[in-house]
C-alpha cells in the first residue's frame, strides 16, 4: 500500500516534460497534503511553450485532495535565484518542507522516510538537513537505518524553518583569506579538499557558478550542522544529458539505483559523523583524489585564490 506524505512538498519545475512526467508521478502516489508548485521563468520563447506545457500537465494531474500554492515567475531568475525564492515564500507559511527538483526521482518510502526524521528531530537544532542519498552501495555496513555526515548530496531533500533561516545565498560571510584558513582547519588540514571547496565557494558568491547548493553547503558547516542520510538510496538525479542545465555529461552514478528502505526505522543512539562515507562521496561525486587533485590545483588554480 503506498504511503501518503504529511508533510508540505515543494516540486521545482523547468522546461522538461520528459523528467517531470516520471518524478511527479510519485508525488502523485505519495498524495501529499500541501502541494507548493514553483517553476522558473523562460529564458526564451522555445522555453516559454515548454514551461507553459510543463505548468497545465502538473496542474491538471493533481487528482488527489491538497492544498496547492503556486509561485510561477514571470521572469528568468536561474537556478541560483528560483528555487532559492520559492524555498524562501514557502517559509513564511511552513516550519518544514520536503524539496523535490523536477529532474529527481524518488521512491514512495523517501516521503515516509522525511515524515518522521522531520517530526522527530525537529527541535534538535545541530540536524541541519535529510537527504534522500545514499551512493557507498555495498562498501559499508550499518546497523541503523540511516548515518549523519558532514557531507550533503540534494537530490530530494527536506529541512526545516529553523534551518533555512541560516542561509544566506550571497554568503556575506564569506571572505577569500579568512575562509580559506577555516576551510583548511574544517578539513583537518587536507589542502584538496580545502582548495576544491574554497574555489566553489567563492565562485558561487562571486555569481560564476549559478547554483543555490554551494551556499546551502557553506551555511551547515559555518553553523557546525549536521545532515541525514539514508542507508538505502531512496531518490535519484535523472536529468543528465544535453537538455539539462546543469550535467550536460552522462550519468557517472548509473550504478545507483531507488531503493527502498524498511520500516520501522532503526535510529542511531549517537550523532556521530560517518567520515568513511563522506571520504566514499568526495571521491566519487567530487572526485578528489588526493596526489591527483593537488597536482590540478597547483597547476590550474592556486594562484587565483589570493
Amino acid at each position: 500500500m503506498a504511503y501518503h506524505c504529511k508533510s508540505p512538498v515543494l516540486f521545482h519545475l523547468w522546461n522538461r516534460i520528459d523528467v517531470v512526467k516520471k518524478t511527479f508521478r510519485q508525488i502523485q502516489i505519495a498524495r501529499p497534503s500541501k502541494l507548493y508548485l514553483s517553476s522558473d521563468g523562460a529564458k526564451n520563447l522555445n522555453d516559454k511553450k515548454k514551461i507553459i506545457l510543463i505548468r497545465r500537465y502538473v496542474e491538471k494531474n493533481i487528482n488527489w485532495k491538497c492544498k496547492v500554492h503556486k509561485f510561477y515567475f514571470k521572469r528568468n531568475l536561474g537556478p541560483k535565484f528560483a528555487l532559492s525564492n520559492s524555498i524562501n515564500k514557502v517559509f513564511f507559511r511552513e516550519k518544514k518542507l520536503i524539496v523535490i527538483e523536477h529532474d529527481c526521482l524518488c521512491d514512495n518510502t523517501f516521503f515516509r522516510f522525511m515524515d518522521e526524521l522531520l517530526e522527530l528531530y525537529e527541535n534538535e537544532t545541530k540536524i541541519k538537513l535529510i537527504s534522500g542519498n545514499y551512493i557507498c552501495k555495498n562498501q559499508l555496513s550499518f546497523d541503523h537505518s540511516y548515518y549523519f555526515a558532514q557531507h550533503p548530496i540534494t537530490h530530494g531533500w527536506a529541512t526545516w524553518k529553523r534551518s533555512w533561516k541560516e542561509y544566506d545565498i550571497n554568503m556575506k560571510s564569506y571572505t577569500n583569506i579568512k575562509s580559506f584558513f577555516w576551510l583548511l582547519f574544517f578539513f583537518n588540514l587536507n589542502i584538496v579538499k580545502t582548495l576544491y571547496f574554497s574555489n566553489k565557494f567563492k565562485l558561487s558568491k562571486s555569481g560564476k557558478i549559478n547554483t543555490w547548493d554551494y551556499q546551502l553547503i557553506y551555511s551547515i558547516w559555518k553553523n557546525k550542522g549536521l545532515i541525514i542520510r539514508p542507508t538505502k538510496n531512496l531518490s535519484k538525479h535523472i536529468g543528465w544529458g544535453p537538455q539539462a542545465y546543469h550535467g550536460k555529461y552522462d550519468d557517472d552514478l548509473s550504478d545507483i539505483k531507488v531503493n527502498k528502505i524498511k520500516f520501522p526505522l532503526k535510529h542511531p543512539k549517537k550523532f556521530d559523523i560517518n567520515t568513511k562515507a563522506d571520504e566514499i562521496e568526495y571521491l566519487r561525486v567530487r572526485k578528489l583524489y588526493f596526489w591527483k587533485s593537488l597536482k590540478f590545483f597547483i597547476s590550474r588554480y592556486i594562484s587565483k585564490f589570493f
